[in-house]
C-alpha cells in the first residue's frame, strides 16, 4: 500500500533542493528580498515510490496584502485502487525578518477512510494556540519558534537561505508540540531545465 510517510520524506528533500537552488541563482535579488519580502514561488513535484511514479504535488508561496503570506501544499497520488489527496495551507506574517504563524488548515482524503480536517489558529492576544479536528478541540500556550506542520518546513528553508542550519524544529499538531529532525547531506549538483544547479540536500529524519 502507498505510504504517505514515504512521500513526505521524499518531498522534503526535493523541496529543499529546489528552493535553495532557485534562490542561489540571483544573489543580488535575494539580498533585496530578504530586507523587504519573501520571494513568491510555485514548485511542482512528481511522486515516486520504489521507482514508480504515482502522482503529482505542488507547493506555492504567495503574498497578499501587507505582510500576509499564504503557503499551500497539495498532493494527488494513487497506487492501484488506493488514493491519497491532501491539501494544506498556512497563513503567516513576515515582519522584521521574522515568520509569525497565523492560521493552518489541513485536509486528508484517502480511499475507504473518512476525510480528516484540522485547523490550528494562533491567538496572540490571548497567548494560546487553538486546534480543532474531527470531534476534537484543544489549546496550548503560545510559544515563540513553534510553527504549524506546514510552515515548519518553510521556516527551515528560510533559515538555510540565511546560512543557518538547525537540525530540529517544532510544530503544534494534534494537541501537542512535535519535534521535526533534519539531516544535512552536503551539497549536490542536480540537472534541471534551467541547467546544472548547486544545491544543499536536506532530508527529514
Amino acid at each position: 500500500m502507498f505510504s504517505y510517510s514515504h512521500f513526505i520524506t521524499r518531498t522534503c528533500t526535493m523541496y529543499c533542493l529546489f528552493v535553495v537552488s532557485c534562490y542561489g541563482q540571483n544573489i543580488d535579488q535575494l539580498n533585496v528580498l530578504k530586507n523587504d519580502a519573501l520571494m513568491e514561488y510555485t514548485a511542482h513535484y512528481d511522486v515516486y515510490r520504489k521507482g514508480d511514479k504515482h502522482g503529482k504535488a505542488f507547493r506555492t508561496l504567495s503574498r497578499g496584502d501587507n505582510a500576509l503570506y499564504t503557503l499551500t501544499f497539495k498532493t494527488d497520488a494513487s497506487i492501484y485502487f488506493y488514493s491519497i489527496i491532501t491539501e494544506e495551507s498556512s497563513q503567516f506574517l513576515y515582519e522584521d525578518k521574522q515568520i509569525k504563524p497565523i492560521k493552518y488548515l489541513g485536509k486528508d482524503k484517502r480511499t475507504m477512510r473518512k476525510t480528516k480536517d484540522k485547523m490550528i489558529e494562533f491567538d496572540y492576544a490571548k497567548g494560546v494556540v487553538l486546534g480543532r479536528g474531527k470531534e476534537t478541540e484543544w489549546s496550548l500556550p503560545l510559544e515563540t519558534n513553534i510553527f504549524d506542520p506546514l510552515l515548519v518546513i518553510e521556516k527551515m528553508r528560510y533559515d538555510i537561505q540565511n546560512k543557518i542550519q538547525r537540525s530540529e524544529y517544532f510544530a503544534y499538531d494534534k494537541h501537542s508540540v512535535k519535534k521535526y529532525l533534519f539531516e544535512y547531506s552536503g551539497r549536490e549538483t542536480i540537472k534541471t531545465p534551467m541547467g546544472d544547479i548547486d544545491t544543499l540536500k536536506v532530508s527529514r529524519v
